[in-house]
């Protein structure tokens, strides 16, 4: 398999683990990590995907891998900042006033 693919396909995993802790249905992590782990692995699986499909798509069109590019870099950073316990703003409210007892 080539890079793009493997790109895409990790950072398909990470969206699946970060949207289930985004709608609430995987908690359990709370008490093992920090409050937004997870959540930051949403956004740097989103990362992940829109480098892949740019890298896979390098032969179209130069304005569609400048776009998934910038959503590259910032999804990239968002997801970074939330990894290391920033961007509360980006977490759900359920997660908010779990944190805050």
């Amino acid at each position: 398999m080539s890079a793009p693919i493997w790109l895409i396909a990790i950072g398909g995993v990470f969206v699946v683990l970060g949207g289930l802790a985004y709608a609430g249905l995987w908690r359990s992590w709370m008490r093992r990590s920090t409050p937004a782990m997870p959540f930051g692995l949403f956004w740097l699986g989103l990362a992940l995907a829109c480098e892949g499909v740019a890298a896979f798509c390098f032969n179209g069109p130069v304005v569609l891998a400048l776009v998934l590019m910038v959503a590259f870099v910032l999804c990239g950073v968002l997801g970074m900042w939330l990894l290391f316990g920033g961007a509360r703003w980006a977490t759900p409210r359920w997660s908010r006033r779990a944190a805050r007892r």
